[in-house]
């Protein structure tokens, strides 16, 4: 079976009691879908919101050439812990967020740690609830279990069957975050691989691969560019190549890879 997933996650160094840690990588959502479109949502309870929520780049103030030099652009909280925050709250109160609310502040750590805390999942659970997904998807398998459900989940781990294959848009670092959710490598359940297909990759040889003919304009017969740039492009320039829509939630992300593997292998089956 196939997976396609993202995350959103947290990267760097985190501010401490007393001084900055490690780089690390923490986990914010991560969303999957198979290839039959089934899918598995969860936001982290785990993550160290507090850095999330203040974690800021520098930006040139292009607005103000003569005011300071540098603005804040908190982007993390404006573009993942925000959507997370919408989403949230809706579901809680049933009524849609508008402009008003947010300039009134309704989006403050305050409310975000509270639904974090309310609807976010532990790590340990994430790890059943993927396992679970991909070895028991239709749910009925612990039904006839007679140990407790940490047996259950372990007998999971040590299937070794045919191996899941999962795949990720630009992997590299979806793929730690992912492992991570069980330990170390060595960790992860014994049927699945210390490996991932990266989407991205995949993308870019499809481009290569593309035949001359394909870059003639049928209308006007102009010749279009063959270096790998132009090939891209005219791949994405495609009436049929997948658009993404709500772009940083790991959800939706992880259905636009599915949609993405399926447009490639349309490529490679009919140019």
């Amino acid at each position: 079976m196939k997976y396609y997933f993202d995350t959103e996650f947290i990267e760097g160094k985190q501010k401490g009691l007393f001084k900055e840690s490690k780089p690390t990588i923490d986990l914010i959502s991560i969303g999957i879908v198979d290839e039959n479109e089934n899918t598995y949502y969860a936001i982290s309870k785990d993550f160290n919101l507090k850095e999330a929520w203040n974690r800021y780049d520098l930006k040139a103030n292009r607005l103000y050439p003569m005011g300071p030099e540098n603005i804040k652009e908190y982007w993390i909280r404006e573009n993942v812990l925000k959507p997370i925050f919408i989403e949230l709250w809706e579901s809680e109160k049933d009524a849609k967020l508008t402009h008003a609310d947010f300039n009134n502040g309704i989006f403050n750590y305050k409310k975000m740690k509270r639904l974090v805390a309310k609807y976010g999942k532990t790590r340990h659970q994430i790890q059943y609830e993927i396992l679970g997904f991909v070895f028991d998807n239709d749910g009925k398998g612990f039904d006839d279990w007679l140990g407790s459900t940490d047996e259950f989940y372990e007998a999971l781990k040590n299937i070794d069957n045919e191996k899941p294959k999962f795949y990720a848009y630009y992997a590299g670092y979806d793929w730690v975050v992912f492992c991570w959710i069980f330990g170390k490598m060595i960790d992860l359940p014994k049927s699945f691989p210390m490996y991932c297909r990266d989407l991205k990759q995949m993308f870019d040889q499809e481009a290569e691969n593309l035949p001359s003919a394909a870059f003639t304009n049928i209308m006007t017969g102009e010749k279009i560019g063959t270096n790998l740039k132009s090939k891209i492009n005219f791949l994405k320039q495609r009436k049929d190549y997948p658009k993404q829509q709500n772009e940083h939630n790991a959800l939706d992300d992880a259905k636009w890879n599915l949609k993405l593997h399926r447009f490639l292998t349309d490529i490679k089956n009919n140019i």
